[in-house]
């Protein structure tokens, strides 16, 4: 109890004005808001739905920003529901961003939607496209949405160590407050959000309160 103290008190306390990074050079990453994390599915989850309202906030304060939102999209044969309930299945209900996010705050000519086949969208077809394009043009990348310990983590970590492996100077931003896992059985969101996020903070990603 003593060390989860500690880690609530090493990645808790610190914040970012959305003023202090350049809005040409900044980008928002929208993880998997999509209905069947949210709302309905086997994967929806209350916890996330608590935090539709601060991601919508973001979402509307970095109106005309570079924007990417990865939408869970599977096949029914997708080798990924060997390991999940099924979810997100093409062309579902379930595969459709989040009605609080479709709106003109989303739109732009910088803004991509890109469907991903697996928990980590830095492997998505869409994503590959994206960094080639924009890898020297962005110098913030902040990651919003869910789940912390699965898809949140893997492409954070992806996303760091791409550039660590390549000597770039990239700041990946994580805002708590706009970030969520699941509870079920074991698996405790408290606990577990703390723990993806503590990893991520030892990795060298920016884990703040909020950005303002």
């Amino acid at each position: 109890m003593e060390a989860i103290k500690k880690i609530k008190e090493e990645v808790k306390g610190k914040t970012i004005e959305l003023s202090s990074l350049d809005k040409d050079r900044t980008a928002l990453f929208v993880v998997d808001m999509v209905n069947g994390f949210v709302y309905s599915g086997a994967l929806s989850s209350l916890r996330v739905a608590e935090k539709v309202k601060n991601i919508a906030e973001i979402n509307k304060k970095m109106k005309g920003y570079k924007k990417v939102f990865f939408l869970d999209t599977h096949n029914e044969d997708s080798k990924e529901l060997l390991s999940f309930p099924v979810h997100c299945i093409k062309g579902s209900k379930e595969a459709e961003l989040i009605p609080e996010l479709k709106t003109e705050d989303s739109e732009g000519k910088e803004t991509f939607y890109i469907e991903k086949n697996s928990t980590n969208g830095f492997h998505a077809e869409g994503f590959k496209k994206w960094i080639k394009k924009y890898e020297d043009e962005v110098d913030n990348y902040i990651i919003t949405g869910c789940v912390t310990d699965i898809c949140i983590l893997q492409f954070a970590l992806t996303l760091k160590s791409y550039f660590n492996e390549n000597n770039i100077g990239k700041r990946v931003i994580v805002p708590v407050n706009t970030v969520e896992t699941y509870d079920a059985g074991t698996h405790d969101g408290d606990l577990i959000n703390l723990f993806a996020l503590y990893n991520m903070h030892v990795s060298g990603i920016e884990i703040v309160d909020k950005i303002k």
